[in-house]
């Protein structure tokens, strides 16, 4: 119904209504100047005519309008033109109303009065485009019919035609005077709507640009964190490597390695914070020991709650139960997290944050229940309800200076695992008890998931890192620009027989894969004079060009979201390797690029032997 409603106050609304009543009313105008012309004098017929003429000057005014070069100016200059032809319409077809009526005849009466109330029933419709237009179009008509009905010659008490002929004008005035109320307000409606609409549009249109700014800032993050972070952790593989370090130092490495593993993580789950409010948020399964991931984080975080006075200690309910299993370990991790970072903002100076680590066993899963106990303030229960939602903060909540957006998380995380998360008083204790032994709050969630069968004896538990061993030698060339990411790959593969050749751009990676042939190429992205995007397009073309082999190219890069590593895979990558390196995965390529090698050459030897 809104498509169809014509705003008569817009040039272009303007325009279709008057076209409107012109073609609706000249197929009658000719017919009833036919009529005039069959029945009626010569004098009469000229009125019809006219009657024509005015119409085709109305259709030609609304096309010089249409074709003026500033729209608010046609429209004023058409009103107008509009009100002056409608005008001498009125007048003309009430002039032809009034001879009908001097024709002579009693019936002609009638049909004068017939026609003046066509003319009428017509100008009222120009009410709602205007006062002086309704005005200058409504006076002929309501004139030459109050002349008509109304004759001097019959007292006005016994003149019932003229006493009905009044109120039926009186009606006619009344109600389109009303359609006129209720067309102005569509209209104003109307207008609004177009401008609500119009403000919506420029808001989606910054929003869009928003979420490309925000995605942008993510993605600069997210290289520029990852590049130094891949040192860091690249180094502390190096040195855990070393046999020579004493336990105090191999444990202090091995901190560096879990709280990077953490934190790599952590900065993949920001990455996965767009996903999770365009509800595009999954699950990434992998093998997870609960129990190691637990004792991981309240390792790293030992040291800050040291540091702020509170102490950070883990308990194990069931000692015996093996919690290796099938789960999402960022998003578990991010979870715990985030409940034990709480936990210490929580707790004054001289408090206790305790983990519990608790489980039951059931057909092929195990449900597990993480508990994060505070000294903090407690939580009313009037405010549990809306603890896990975004932006919707509790007292406590404010107190500690949050955002409002990381129990929400935590409660987006869980209902992609299918479990629960709530917030509980301390076993003993009364949510609005103020008493010491009494405060404190306990976050827990709660989730099943597959177990995974026993590791065999002398195989990795689940979720600890075991690097395979290349098997024979390769030579690997690694375009890399940054330096200290050239030292953390001499560095981790020091020991192993790859032969590493280093080239510093895309076109000098190119110049060296062209001279020499390597097993594998590792190829980062964003380097100067060419980057590697461009480089591994050039190898692909060179090779479908020539009989030369192909060479597996991985990309190997900070830029990490799920549209670049489609890019890279479209544009001939053979896979991904992400920064900070995962060695695991670094030396299962290794191995297989290795064992792939060692079978051509036994099928080339096997075959030269024939």
């Amino acid at each position: 119904m809104i498509e169809q409603t014509v705003d008569v106050t817009r040039l272009d609304g303007f325009v279709r209504y008057t076209r409107g009543i012109v073609r609706a009313r000249l197929v009658l105008v000719v017919v009833f100047v036919g009529l005039l012309a069959i029945y009626t004098p010569l004098p009469m017929t000229l009125f019809g005519l006219a009657e024509l003429v005015i119409y085709a000057a109305l259709y030609l005014a609304t096309e010089v309008a249409l074709r003026h070069p500033e729209p608010l100016v046609a429209f004023r200059r058409l009103r107008w033109w509009s009100i002056g032809l409608v005008f001498l319409l009125s007048l003309n077809a009430c002039a032809l109303a009034v001879k009908i009526r001097l024709f002579g005849e009693p019936i002609m009466r009638v049909e004068a009065a017939l026609v003046a109330t066509c003319v009428l029933l017509f100008a009222a419709l120009r009410v709602h485009t205007g006062k002086v237009s309704y005005i200058t179009a409504v006076g002929p008509p309501v004139a030459t019919l109050l002349w008509i009905a109304f004759d001097r010659h019959t007292p006005l008490a016994a003149n019932h035609y003229g006493a009905a002929m009044l109120l039926f004008v009186a009606a006619v005035l009344s109600a389109t005077w009303r359609q006129q109320m209720t067309d102005r307000a569509l209209a104003q409606a109307l207008r609004d709507l177009a401008r609500k609409n119009a403000d919506l549009t420029e808001a989606i249109a910054e929003a869009k640009a928003a979420s490309r700014a925000k995605s942008d800032l993510l993605a600069v993050a997210s290289h520029e964190i990852r590049t130094p972070l891949n040192a860091v952790l690249g180094f502390a593989h190096a040195l855990r490597r070393d046999t020579f370090l004493t336990s105090t130092q191999a444990d202090l490495a091995q901190g560096v390695l879990e709280g990077g593993a953490q934190l790599t993580r952590l900065l993949d789950t920001v990455l996965d914070l767009t996903k999770l409010e365009a509800g595009q948020a999954a699950l990434t399964l992998a093998p997870v020991d609960l129990r190691r991931l637990v004792r991981t984080v309240v390792r790293v975080w030992s040291a800050h709650a040291q540091a702020v006075g509170v102490l950070l200690s883990f308990e194990d309910a069931d000692p015996d139960l093996a919690y290796g299993v099938l789960a999402d370990e960022a998003k578990l991790e991010q979870t715990l997290v985030n409940l034990v970072s709480n936990g210490l903002k929580a707790s004054p100076s001289g408090g206790a944050v305790v983990v519990r680590l608790a489980g039951a066993t059931g057909d092929q899963t195990l449900s597990a229940l993480i508990e994060v106990r505070d000294t903090g303030a407690p939580v009313p229960p009037e405010d549990r309800p809306r603890m896990f939602d975004a932006f919707d903060q509790t007292e406590r909540g404010r107190s500690l200076g949050g955002s409002g957006l990381g129990l929400s998380i935590c409660a987006a995380n869980l209902a992609l695992m299918g479990g629960e998360i709530g917030v509980d008083d301390v076993p003993g204790g009364d949510a609005r008890s103020g008493k010491a032994g009494k405060r404190g709050a306990v976050f827990w969630f709660a989730f099943e998931a597959a177990i995974l069968a026993p590791p065999v004896a002398g195989s990795p538990a689940p979720g600890s890192s075991a690097e395979a061993n290349v098997a024979a030698p390769i030579r690997v060339l690694a375009a890399e620009d940054n330096p200290a990411n050239r030292r953390v790959l001499a560095a981790l593969l020091a020991a192993s027989p790859v032969q590493l050749v280093f080239a510093e751009d895309g076109a000098k990676a190119l110049d060296a894969w062209r001279a020499e042939p390597f097993d594998l190429v590792l190829m980062d992205v964003n380097m100067p004079v060419l980057d590697g995007v461009a480089a591994l397009a050039e190898i692909r073309r060179v090779e479908a060009a020539s009989i030369k082999p192909r060479t597996p190219v991985w990309m190997l890069t900070a830029n990490v979201f799920d549209d670049d590593v489609a890019r890279y895979r479209a544009d001939g990558a053979d896979g991904v390797l992400r920064k900070p390196i995962d060695t695991v995965a670094l030396f299962a390529l290794l191995a297989e690029v290795a064992e792939a090698k060692t079978v051509v050459v036994s099928r080339a030897s096997e075959s030269l032997s024939l």
